[in-house]
């Protein structure tokens, strides 16, 4: 198993972003978290692999920018190229300003969200099947978006892995888990459940 699978997906974001944006106040905005998690979340992984993944520079020309160590680069292709073979799901609608925020898409489907735009912009909004949890009932959660749905397509990998497909406001919703949570949950198509996703789960598409 590769190291790279010991981070979170919260962690692979954000090291996604400070390869992209050297600035960690702007690099957690668009992860969707605040300055003081993101701190958090790298000295977590200072402590996993023993040796900083990211450095800030102080004075000088690039004073107050956050730039990854060769150990967070190495992570951060490795989570680019892990997340590339991932099939993510996206929806367009208006953003919508608000506490919370939120994006309509319509027909009464609505996300709330934690990144921000403009009021009524039209955006694009990905999901990451892995950050989708599933339940055959509600329960007290502090994930914004509880979505019902009924699956229609359940697929086992022999890496034990498996996909399913729900449909939730005729919307098709994919969600990784393993073959374990199917056995365990009853899951199968025609089974009616409930989608749990955090806001900070639906990111803006570019």
């Amino acid at each position: 198993m590769s190291a790279e699978r010991w981070l979170t997906p919260t962690d692979r974001r954000l090291l996604t972003a400070l390869r992209r944006v050297p600035n960690l106040v702007r690099a957690a905005r668009r992860v969707g978290i605040g300055r003081d998690r993101a701190v958090y979340r790298l000295q977590r992984m200072r402590r996993l692999y023993g040796a900083p993944v990211a450095q800030g520079e102080r004075g000088g020309p690039q004073a107050g920018s956050t730039r990854l160590t060769p150990l967070g680069l190495r992570l951060a292709r490795a989570a680019a190229s892990r997340s590339s073979r991932r099939v993510r799901q996206h929806w367009s609608g208006t953003y919508r300003v608000g506490s919370p925020a939120s994006v309509d898409l319509g027909r009464g489907a609505r996300l709330e969200v934690a990144f921000r735009a403009k009021d009524r912009e039209r955006v694009r909004v990905e999901i990451d099947p892995e950050m989708v949890f599933v339940a055959r009932g509600r329960f007290e959660s502090s994930a914004r978006n509880v979505l019902p749905a009924e699956i229609v397509a359940l697929a086992r990998r022999p890496s034990g892995r498996a996909t399913l497909t729900a449909l939730w406001r005729g919307r098709p919703v994919r969600v990784a888990l393993t073959g374990a949570s199917v056995d365990r949950l009853r899951l199968a198509p025609g089974v009616r459940v409930y989608l749990y996703l955090k806001a900070v789960a639906v990111r803006r598409a570019p």
